[in-house]
């Protein structure tokens, strides 16, 4: 039996819940690493580029876009990301979305049909398995290993005859591994041995792609395999969240192209899924070939790693994301994180996240609210 919608639900409901209450008991002296939301401003630029499209913003440039998105905004974007992931995008393979949530459920609702089955790899985003039941799409959690990378024998496994496709993200939320060449070329193995006259999909959730705060490569799925949709998060990129901006790329290699890209716009109608706002188009255009500077996010991950690792924690060893994966000292970690949000701290249980016997920390803070919060974390890891 699958869980339903409210099966689904209560466990992030209590969680929202747990975080109203011990902000409002708290008041500022509680400490949120839980939802992704920066409190410092690490990189001025997209805001001041943000103010200059304001400023200089005429009629036209606040009109109306298709459904799809300006295209002068979609051509700049595609030959982006042509560079990073090395294909010939065209300007008809993005379609930008206020979001990309959206993003993944215009994917879903467009090109699949209630019935299909489709592998979600542990842990992963904690809407992925709401999205798919809301549509009638059945899914199986497939671990991934001990380190929390790609286990394609275990994806194999799990096929079944009405498997019709496989969601990744790259870099992995919430645990921030990079999925390196060899565990993608595997997967792009099983995908291709099960294609039959309809190739299954790769779905790869880039969301945290600009979140690598150190040199390690991250490919793209889109590179190993030609039936792949990329979601990006533009808004993430830039600590935006709350601007809602993102994109599906359509790999310039998937059969067939441009009726997929019809289905998606089509569903973008159908749903009353307008594109990104006119000004964070222009936003995102004009910052798509700008990195992030992440200085300051890889100073805090490795100021708060050994903070922890000095304090007898086990953190995952990762390379991306905003986000610290700790090893719970306990088995029931949503029980853990409720006893820290006793002590005015807030991090997110991995049960939240369809893997059990985690935790997940954001780094919203610098010194020393961060170190006060690790502190506390510590003691109830020692007391556990």
């Amino acid at each position: 039996m699958r869980p339903t919608h409210s099966e689904l639900l209560t466990p992030l409901e209590e969680f929202t819940q747990l975080h109203g209450a011990t902000v409002r008991r708290f008041g500022r002296r509680a400490v949120d690493l839980a939802f992704p939301n920066p409190q410092f401003l690490a990189d001025p630029r997209p805001y001041e580029v943000l103010a200059s499209l304001a400023a200089q913003a005429g009629p036209l440039d606040l009109r109306y876009s298709p459904f799809g998105g300006f295209t002068p905004v979609r051509r700049r974007l595609a030959g982006a990301l042509a560079k990073e992931h090395a294909l010939p995008y065209a300007w008809s393979d993005i379609i930008m979305t206020p979001g990309a949530t959206i993003a993944l459920r215009v994917v879903l609702h467009a090109l699949f049909a209630p019935g299909d089955h489709i592998i979600l790899i542990s842990p992963c985003w904690m809407d992925y398995p709401l999205y798919l039941t809301d549509l009638g799409l059945s899914y199986t959690l497939v671990s991934s290993t001990h380190d929390k990378h790609l286990d394609p024998h275990a994806i194999a496994q799990a096929w079944t005859p009405s498997t019709r496709g496989v969601i990744i993200s790259q870099p992995a939320s919430p645990s921030g591994v990079i999925h390196d060449h060899p565990e993608l070329q595997q997967l792009a193995t099983v995908l291709k041995r099960h294609a039959r006259a309809k190739p299954p999909l790769l779905i790869a959730d880039e969301a945290h792609a600009h979140q690598v705060w150190d040199n390690t490569p991250c490919p793209a799925p889109a590179a190993y395999y030609a039936h792949t949709l990329t979601v990006r998060s533009f808004g993430k990129a830039w600590e935006m969240q709350g601007q809602r901006t993102g994109c599906v790329a359509v790999s310039p290699r998937l059969e067939p192209r441009s009726e997929t890209t019809t289905a998606l716009l089509r569903q973008m109608r159908i749903g009353g899924h307008c594109a990104p706002t006119a000004l964070t188009q222009q936003l995102a255009a004009a910052l798509c070939e700008t990195a992030p500077d992440l200085k300051d996010l890889a100073d805090l991950q490795h100021h708060a790693r050994q903070q922890l690792h000095a304090a007898g924690i086990t953190v995952l060893d990762t390379h991306a994301t905003r986000f610290l994966y700790a090893r719970c000292p306990r088995a029931d970690d949503r029980a853990f994180v409720s006893q820290l949000a006793d002590r005015g701290v807030l991090v997110m249980p991995s049960s939240l996240f369809h893997e059990r016997g985690w935790f997940r920390i954001a780094l919203n803070l610098g010194v020393p609210d961060l170190d006060r919060a690790l502190a506390t974390i510590g003691e109830e890891c020692a007391r556990a």
